[in-house]
């Protein structure tokens, strides 16, 4: 079981959920409840050295609230395996100062609750198959680009968990002929996704700053370097994964003139070989419905974390009622009148 609440009880009726995002330059706090779920409160701390510094901040702003479940969607790589004695730690990041770090210990000594631990892209993935999938979908990829590149993966309708967790970002990238980029140097895997279209990278490719990303214009050919990445990997997802939805966001799929790029060079990848309207089709039952930019936007990491406490609170509510014994009946001793 994932945890109760001090007293023992679960909320009856509609649950105060409680998330956390924590990302490479902010972790996000908020309060949520309601049916479609909706943020009534929230706080932002920065992602400080030594850590302790935001967790302790986090935790003091949740310690002022009642929840009744907690999400936690983290940057990685984290430890999502229950048995371990690291679980819930951020582990071999390439953030300074955050590496091996318990990020669900400070926070669960807050309150005793139902809870639930993935990655900052597994659990958008989540929240974009629940609410945003085709009525007989079953699976959805979500991709951020921004700093760096993560991949999360939704197949049979739950989070992809084995090993560790999807890190799609650093898969091999596939470039056009032309481009001659060799990757981001410090990158602990330059010829990846993510050594290729991280912010980094791309402001590399450019001759500009990453804080002059926004200068680049949308007809320069470091777009369509980026797009191609793009499209090898979404054309993975579709062979590896047969995913029925590809969903895009981070700071850099804000340039929506991507999107038109990496349709062309997904189907251009593919080359036929995938037979399915989803794919060979334009329109938004084609293409333009299968590589998509995320519905929450920005707040997708924030909703995705909702969503794990959600599924946190349902499985112990789940777990309690099977616990209860049924009510005694006629055939268990007692007499008719």
């Amino acid at each position: 079981m994932c945890g109760e609440l001090a007293n023992g009880e679960l909320a009856k009726g509609e649950p105060i959920l409680a998330a956390v995002e924590g990302g490479g330059t902010t972790f996000v706090v908020a309060i949520g409840k309601g049916s479609p779920m909706q943020i009534v409160e929230r706080a932002e701390f920065p992602t400080q050295v030594p850590p302790s510094q935001t967790l302790d901040q986090v935790a003091a702003w949740l310690s002022k609230r009642k929840y009744d479940a907690l999400g936690v969607a983290c940057f990685g790589p984290v430890d999502l395996d229950r048995e371990s004695s690291t679980w819930g730690h951020i582990t071999s990041t390439p953030k300074p100062g955050w590496q091996d770090v318990d990020v669900m210990g400070p926070l669960l000594a807050v309150r005793a609750v139902p809870h639930s631990f993935d990655t900052d892209v597994n659990a958008p993935a989540l929240e974009e198959f629940r609410h945003y999938a085709g009525p007989s979908d079953s699976s959805c990829a979500y991709v951020t680009v921004g700093t760096g590149v993560g991949v999360g993966l939704v197949v049979n309708g739950r989070c992809v968990k084995g090993l560790v967790h999807p890190e799609g970002g650093h898969i091999p990238a596939l470039r056009r002929p032309s481009d001659l980029y060799p990757g981001d140097a410090s990158n602990p895997h330059p010829w990846s996704i993510e050594g290729h279209v991280g912010a980094k990278a791309i402001a590399e490719r450019a001759g500009v700053s990453q804080e002059e990303l926004q200068t680049i214009p949308d007809d320069s050919e470091v777009w369509s370097d980026v797009a191609w990445v793009l499209g090898s990997l979404c054309a993975t997802l579709t062979l590896l994964c047969s995913v029925e939805r590809i969903v895009f966001g981070g700071g850099i799929m804000q340039r929506t003139s991507l999107f038109p790029k990496i349709r062309r060079a997904t189907r251009e990848i593919l080359n036929g070989y995938i037979k399915h309207p989803r794919v060979l089709l334009d329109g938004p039952d084609g293409i333009d419905g299968y590589i998509v930019p995320s519905e929450r936007g920005n707040e997708a990491g924030i909703y995705g974390a909702l969503a794990l406490a959600a599924d946190a609170f349902k499985e112990a509510s789940n777990e309690r009622q099977a616990a209860t014994p049924p009510p005694a009946s006629c055939f268990d001793g007692c007499r008719t009148q």
